[in-house]
């Protein structure tokens, strides 16, 4: 009996990015707010679409970074413009900070 403990090499390069409040739904080409009080540590924001394995593979995974700008209390984020960007469903939403920490991901549908 064994076991195997691994910590990401981007959790000891500070703090991860706290998303305080996001919405749990936008629409292809929404502008939506994030609430963080690490905005002006943002480097990137993305969407990754949750995973759907079957038969020992997963096609149904994306990432998609979207565009932002800053905000006060947060983030304003733009969702993709259409479904040949990104596919409707949900999706995991991380903020990446200058140290390239990701924060903890809430879900988010796309439609």
């Amino acid at each position: 009996m064994s076991a195997e403990f691994f910590s990401p090499p981007y959790l000891f390069k500070g703090p991860r990015p706290t998303i305080t409040q996001a919405p749990t739904q936008v629409s292809y080409g929404q502008n939506f707010f994030v609430a963080t009080p690490d905005g002006t540590s943002i480097t990137s924001a993305v969407l990754i679409r949750t995973g759907a394995v079957t038969h020992f593979f997963d096609m149904n995974t994306r990432f998609v970074p979207t565009t932002f700008q800053q905000a006060a209390g947060g983030l304003t984020l733009t969702a993709p413009a259409n479904a040949n960007q990104a596919q409707p469903g949900y999706y995991m939403l991380f903020l990446v900070n200058s140290n390239g920490v990701p924060s903890i991901a809430p879900i988010v549908q796309l439609h």
